[in-house]
């Protein structure tokens, strides 16, 4: 990587992590029937995409600081599982959403957008699952599968439309 190259990844780095924490904060306040969509994946889907995978990692990384702000009923629980619960999932979302946008783009950029734009919530969505049974002990019980099923089918497709609809803007701006 050259000067020029570093400085660019830095300041997109930098640019999305900013977008990430307003979109979380935002997201955070905006609660519909007991459910809020975590439109801070849209900057991790785009760092991700558009600088790297370890960007799309960082940016995770700083989403998943933010959504501990939203988390204090996990915290009572397992203070430990709630950090590295909120912080791994969208770190490695991002990393993986980075990683086969890479595979895939040289194939069918488009395809290779939409995937990896899907795979985020996915991976969000399985993880916080996971750790969830792990460090909460199923607490939640059906509840949380009930609010977990609409958020993640909501993100879903809200990346899945979105991301695309973003890229090809970025990408006739920069022209």
């Amino acid at each position: 990587m050259n000067k020029m190259t570093k400085v660019k990844y830095l300041a997109y780095t930098s640019i999305l992590s900013a977008v990430t924490i307003i979109l979380t904060l935002i997201s955070n306040s905006i609660v519909i029937g007991g459910i809020s969509i975590n439109l801070g994946l849209i900057a991790i889907i785009l760092a991700g995409i558009l600088v790297g995978p370890l960007s799309g990692a960082f940016v995770g990384l700083i989403n998943g600081a933010f959504a501990l702000l939203s988390a204090q009923a996990f915290f009572a629980i397992s203070p430990l599982g709630t950090v590295l619960v909120c912080l791994l999932k969208t770190s490695v979302a991002g990393l993986v959403c980075g990683l086969i946008h890479r595979l895939l783009k040289n194939k069918n950029e488009l395809v290779a957008i939409i995937v990896s734009a899907m795979l985020v919530p996915i991976i969000n969505t399985s993880l916080f699952i996971v750790g969830s049974l792990i460090f909460f002990n199923g607490a939640f019980g059906n509840l949380i599968s009930i609010f977990v099923s609409i958020n993640f089918v909501v993100e879903l497709l809200v990346n899945a439309i979105l991301i695309p609809t973003i890229i090809k803007v970025i990408k006739i701006i920069k022209k």
